[in-house]
């Protein structure tokens, strides 16, 4: 049960890293994110990720262990490679606030939500969680966004006046982590 936990939190922590980078964004730009915006954000992200886990598990129902195993740890590691190279996360959050009012409405958190749970259906899929840590996890995920999108946009408020850094690496290198914990 341990592991499963384990495996959960550096999940919920890889997949949260954009989040965090698209509040940094925010914050840094001084925009501002009413807690309506942020709900939709976190709650786009977490039912991607309980439809991929829950797709995931069907699929695993057709596929031997052994097969499962290979495969998740493929899509994990692919994606992993993917975001280590991935610069867009911080440009996302520049292009969601449309009409460049400094404050993201309910309507540009959708596009900005759909943007950031890309990662979360291909990793939710890879995962292949047992059925009964699913609810767990979506619920991780949905706490886990607020506060990564909220603890970005004030860290991105306190040094704006710095070069802002592109963070996309790091779930990039927690996704590789948690791939390679699937063939042990």
């Amino acid at each position: 049960m341990l592991e499963f936990i384990f495996e959960i939190l550096l999940l919920i922590t890889a997949l949260s890293i954009d989040a965090f980078a698209a509040g940094f964004a925010y914050g840094v730009s001084h925009t501002r994110i009413p807690f309506s915006s942020l709900s939709i954000l976190a709650s786009i992200s977490s039912l991607t990720l309980a439809f991929s886990l829950l797709a995931g598990n069907l699929l695993t129902g057709l596929l031997t262990a052994n097969q499962t195993c290979h495969i998740s740890f493929v899509i994990l590691l692919l994606l992993g490679i993917a975001k280590l190279f991935d610069r867009s996360c911080m440009e996302q959050a520049d292009k969601a606030d449309k009409d460049q009012n400094k404050l993201l409405s309910p309507t540009e958190a959708v596009s900005l939500g759909f943007a950031l749970s890309i990662d979360s259906a291909a990793a939710g899929i890879g995962a292949v969680l047992c059925p009964s840590c699913i609810p767990a996890a979506v619920a991780a995920s949905f706490f886990m966004g607020i506060f990564a999108v909220l603890s970005g946009c004030l860290l991105g408020k306190k040094i704006s006046c710095l070069i802002r850094r592109n963070l996309c690496w790091v779930s990039g290198v927690l996704l590789i982590f948690l791939a390679f914990l699937k063939l042990f």
